[in-house]
């Protein structure tokens, strides 16, 4: 091999000329009109119609559902206000036959009724006597008494279970309560006593109204009067109310223009019913 090698010559390349844009046509070939069909796609008016049919038809089955829902809830809201009625007006269903409340009232009035119009009546009286005399029964001095009461059975459960025996609410009890107090406190002024009455009350009675202090007493000794002196008091003076109170309620009703229609007819008045608005509108 010889030492210098000769070089071949590198070929340049070869460029293209630019194509003046001015030499060069462009022809664009226009579509001839009568090739050129349009094709108009007509509705299809039949599934149009039956789909408007479809949707008139669910509108009616909606329509006709809620109608039913409405008319069963309504039926349903009127059998349960039957049913209100129903029960409301009776005092027991035997079997699904129900006895109703008059027919309870009529036994209770033959049972009771005399007695327990006589008793409203006198309550009656005690009220308006007391409103006279301006007094009243706090709510404290009932609850003073129940309280007493509670504590006196053992307790809230004992309480209750001798409301449920004797067919008592709290309510009720609380309201012969307050007519007790008013009733106490309308005679204790026209009740007069010495203390050898209270002495003599309290020997007879001391074990009775004090027994737990009673039973903690030694063999032949006796309770201190001067101690329970103004407890002996309250008690003796409840008792001479209980035993006056008959009389006294007597005299008033004599004062009173009663009518008692459960034990005679009623009787009737021209304009009697004005004229008691009017008198209870002035007594205000």
């Amino acid at each position: 091999m010889s030492k210098d090698k000769k070089k071949s010559p590198t070929k340049k390349p070869q460029t293209k000329a630019p194509i003046a844009a001015s030499k060069v046509k462009i022809t664009v070939k226009k579509p001839k009109l009568s090739n050129i069909k349009i094709r108009v796609k007509m509705p299809d008016f039949a599934k149009m119609f039956s789909q408007m049919k479809e949707s008139k038809t669910s509108r009616t089955v909606l329509k006709i559902v809620g109608l039913v829902l409405i008319v069963v809830g309504s039926f349903a809201l009127i059998d349960l206000g039957v049913q209100y009625l129903n029960n409301d007006y009776s005092v027991a269903i035997v079997d699904g036959v129900r006895i109703s409340k008059s027919e309870w009232n009529k036994l209770l009035q033959q049972a009771y009724g005399q007695a327990g119009a006589t008793q409203l009546i006198d309550n009656e009286i005690v009220r308006q006597e007391a409103k006279k005399a301006n007094i009243t029964a706090s709510d404290e001095e009932i609850q003073t008494q129940v309280d007493q009461i509670i504590t006196s059975l053992g307790g809230q459960t004992e309480y209750e279970a001798a409301l449920k025996a004797n067919n008592l609410t709290d309510e009720a009890l609380k309201e012969e309560i307050k007519m007790d107090i008013l009733t106490t406190k309308l005679l204790t002024p026209t009740i007069s006593y010495t203390d050898d009455d209270l002495k003599s009350f309290f020997n007879e009675y001391s074990a009775q109204m004090f027994p737990t202090e009673t039973s903690a007493l030694e063999t032949g000794a006796k309770l201190d009067f001067d101690q329970y002196k103004a407890q002996v008091t309250t008690y003796y003076v409840q008792q001479q109310v209980s035993n006056t109170k008959s009389t006294w309620l007597s005299g008033k009703e004599a004062e009173y223009k009663v009518q008692n229609n459960a034990t005679s007819k009623p009787t009737y008045g021209l304009f009697s019913t004005t004229v008691n608005i009017f008198k209870n509108i002035t007594a205000k």
